[in-house]
């Protein structure tokens, strides 16, 4: 999503709590410089009409945030202030309004705290062409997450990007496109950081798409009903069918193996070319296009993830935790790759050290002595292992230990 610029115009006396929310899931996905909120993004003794009118010009879509007292607000002559030719949010709306007539900006209404449209006779005349914009709703919890993320795709919608979204089958998981470039792999040092996760590299990868969340049991299910495959102990089912309330859960307790074949009957199934990620592909899709050390940035955060819990949370129990929208990332699960880690679980071998290459490393054929990678951290993992960066070696046959079972997301080369 590079050079979105997103403009967010509201009233301060109408609708702050919300913004700071929205603006903050909007920066997740499209990163700070991308989002212009003034309150925040305005210096001090810095001429604020002048920065306002740079930004409304520049910007490429436009979020009037609308809340039940955005229409009656007065002045202190009791006079409307949209009805004044100078007031600050008229101008910025007039702005966008203008800006959709020379095809240069999307303007989409979003109505916050149960507020209803505006009719065009409380409109001036100037504004009266954002009542034909179509409008979305974000409420408040516990509807946030899900109203947010159709914000956020209406948004990547309006800007062309058709490659975000496809269907899909009802036992099919949704991906989400990664663009083609490079990231930073690995990390760059610290008290915390295993050599092996060193030194911290630009990679540059071709485009792909990776599943948005884990692998879920109700998607696995189907594979174990048409494949007749046999459900393991480690899997905590109820016998060949996932346990009541579980179904939203990531499938855990498959083997490396198990998961590679779930991947290959998911592209007979759909013709798509689904695998297993490669490590660079789940790091890139973990970090994005910075190098925070967390999926969210460089402060472990608490509610963005499960870490720390008694048990297993569903796929979308939490926000979206990396810039591309992926969740469960980590904190939850540990997830397969299809590198190669070698023979031993304390180090890699040398041949697979870093600078990571696009090499035999990723040889669906290797030895079955051959370690593979784990990305991803369980729900009783230590912190330092929620960094976009930590990585361990586990046997291809080995389901993981109970509470750190091994679950798996998929990709589709594009």
């Amino acid at each position: 999503m590079q050079n979105m610029k997103i403009f967010i115009s509201y009233r301060r006396a109408d609708s702050t709590y919300l913004i700071g929310r929205i603006r903050d899931r909007l920066i997740n996905i499209f990163g700070d410089e991308s989002v212009f909120r003034d309150l925040d993004d305005i210096p001090a003794g810095v001429d604020f009409s002048t920065v306002l009118e740079k930004e409304t010009n520049e910007c490429n879509v436009m979020l009037v945030v609308i809340g039940p007292l955005w229409v009656g607000i007065t002045d202190a002559q009791g006079n409307k202030r949209l009805f004044d030719a100078n007031d600050y949010t008229r101008l910025e709306v007039e702005t966008g309004l203008k800006r959709i007539g020379q095809g240069q900006a999307t303007v989409i209404p979003v109505l916050v705290m149960n507020a209803a449209m505006p009719s065009p006779q409380d409109l001036p005349e100037s504004l009266r062409q954002l009542t034909f914009q179509n409008a979305i709703s974000v409420r408040n919890d516990p509807d946030f997450n899900h109203d947010i993320e159709r914000l956020i795709r209406d948004i990547k919608r309006s800007q062309g990007n058709v490659e975000q979204i496809i269907s899909v089958q009802y036992f099919e998981p949704e991906t989400l496109h990664i663009p083609e470039g490079s990231f930073w792999m690995g990390s760059s040092g610290g008290a915390t950081t295993a050599g092996y996760e060193m030194p911290q590299h630009e990679l540059s990868l071709p485009a792909y798409r990776i599943g948005k969340y884990p692998v879920t049991n109700s998607q696995y299910e189907e594979f174990i009903r048409q494949t007749g495959t046999l459900v393991a102990p480690s899997m905590g089912w109820d016998g060949q069918k996932v346990p009541a309330g579980s179904e939203n859960i990531p499938v855990t307790g498959v083997t490396w193996y198990e998961a590679l074949a779930y991947c290959q009957w998911l592209s007979e199934k759909t013709g798509r070319k689904y695998t297993l990620p490669n490590e660079a592909q789940w790091e890139k899709a973990c970090r994005g296009s910075g190098k925070n050390t967390y999926p969210w940035g460089d402060e472990f955060d608490s509610t963005r993830c499960n870490q720390g819990r008694a048990s297993i949370a569903p796929v979308d129990a939490f926000p979206a935790q990396s810039e591309y929208g992926c969740f469960d990332l980590v904190g939850n699960v540990r997830q397969w790759t299809c590198s190669l880690w070698g023979e031993k679980r304390i180090m890699p071998d040398p041949k697979f050290a870093y600078p990571w290459k696009n090499d035999r490393r990723n040889d669906l054929n290797a030895s079955r002595q051959v370690r593979r990678v784990v990305r991803g951290s369980s729900m009783k993992d230590d912190i330092t292992l929620l960094r976009c960066s930590a990585r361990s070696g586990q046997a291809p046959d080995d389901a993981g230990l109970p509470g750190t079972r091994h679950s798996f997301r998929v990709v589709m080369n594009v």
